[in-house]
């Protein structure tokens, strides 16, 4: 009777979206009732409701149908006002069935955030990525603002690292905790060894701007000696289908579920996390990959200057690049410099992620967060 009822919103399919999921089984596996709402690009078919198994649980799952892009900006508005709209609607028709509301960035929180004061509803805002945090123009600055006021509002705020605090200050959070974005160990299915003999780079996510992906498809195709093995979905697609027919040393997987992710991150050599430091929430990330890595113990190529590369320069396990193809092929040659190496790196790395980033230290903080709601 006394059961927590909590939805959790995303503005994408999650299809797979790891830390929705993990926060999903963590309050579930904590006595707490999920279900999800988010937004479906591929067409518009309305509100369509199904269940995802997340580990050994199934959750309910409610899409919003909204087509539209990945990584296209303005050409995206409509779609998105639709969106917010329809995900404002169902808040409200259901508003019996949920007593929390934990919303994933501004995207989804500044609706349900005013929903929530509207309708009495506890309200955690979940920030994966805050945005504008240097605004250039009255219209960022206005975002950045409205930040500020969920936070001050919201009953609890997310955040991903500690050094997200800097992006954030000057608010006045009533609870605020870190929940890194580290993956649960398991046991690993390998049904492939992927064996060639050559060093493997492994890069599974979005296909999209601000990932260095032009410059190493021609890097690689210039290093016959390595491979390549990239998975994921968005704008680069096509261009890394015609790269993988014309270079045997590239390989694409395509859209990979998050299991065949980590699997093929397990048969690889090095991993690889580069973004462009630009951009302001790449300084503050907290990338999946970095995580993985440790994990699994794989040496890590990632950019100077963005998200957790300290704590790659501060044990020495893998290198740092600067974000361009010389870089990244300088990367290539000082990560191999390091082979004879690897094996401590590897020890290194698993010990980093039981005892500071495993996550049922994170489940643990989530969860007493929960209670204290």
């Amino acid at each position: 009777m006394n059961m927590k009822r909590v939805i959790m919103l995303r503005s994408n399919p999650i299809d797979p979206d790891p830390r929705v999921e993990k926060e999903a089984l963590a309050l579930i596996r904590n006595g707490i009732s999920v279900f999800i709402l988010c937004w479906n690009r591929s067409d518009n078919s309305g509100c369509r409701e199904s269940v995802l198994k997340i580990g050994d649980k199934s959750v309910k799952i409610v899409k919003i149908g909204c087509k539209a892009s990945f990584g296209e900006g303005v050409k995206n508005l409509i779609p998105f006002v639709k969106f917010q709209i329809l995900m404002g609607l169902y808040l409200l028709k259901k508003r019996e069935c949920y007593d929390i509301i934990h919303a994933c960035d501004f995207d989804t929180a500044f609706i349900s955030s005013i929903i929530s004061r509207i309708l009495g509803k506890k309200f955690v805002f979940d920030i994966f990525d805050f945005i504008f945090g240097r605004p250039k123009n009255l219209f960022q600055k206005v975002i950045k603002k409205l930040q500020y006021v969920i936070i001050n509002h919201a009953d609890a705020t997310i955040i991903c690292t500690e050094k997200r605090k800097q992006q954030i200050r000057g608010t006045h959070p009533k609870k605020l905790i870190v929940i890194h974005n580290t993956p649960e160990r398991k046991i690993l299915n390998i049904t492939s060894d992927h064996s060639s003999g050559k060093v493997k780079f492994v890069y599974v996510g979005i296909l999209q701007d601000y990932r260095l992906i032009n410059e190493i498809l021609a890097c690689m195709s210039e290093h016959p000696e390595v491979e390549l093995h990239i998975g994921g979905f968005g704008k680069y697609e096509d261009l890394l289908k015609l790269f993988s027919r014309k270079y045997n040393n590239i390989i694409f997987y395509g859209k990979l579920p998050y299991d065949k992710t980590l699997e093929l991150e397990y048969m690889s050599d090095v991993m690889l996390a580069i973004y462009d430091p630009s951009i302001e929430n790449h300084e503050y990330a907290a990338p999946n990959k970095f995580y993985e890595g440790l994990m699994l113990g794989k040496p890590l190529i990632m950019v100077k200057g963005t998200g957790m590369s300290e704590v790659v320069e501060t044990y020495d396990i893998g290198c740092l690049i600067e974000y361009s193809k010389r870089g990244f092929e300088n990367g290539i040659y000082d990560i191999l410099s390091k082979r004879d190496r690897w094996e401590s790196m590897s020890l290194t790395m698993k010990k980093i992620y039981d005892q500071q980033f495993a996550w049922k230290i994170m489940e643990k903080r989530l969860a007493e967060l929960y209670c204290s709601l």
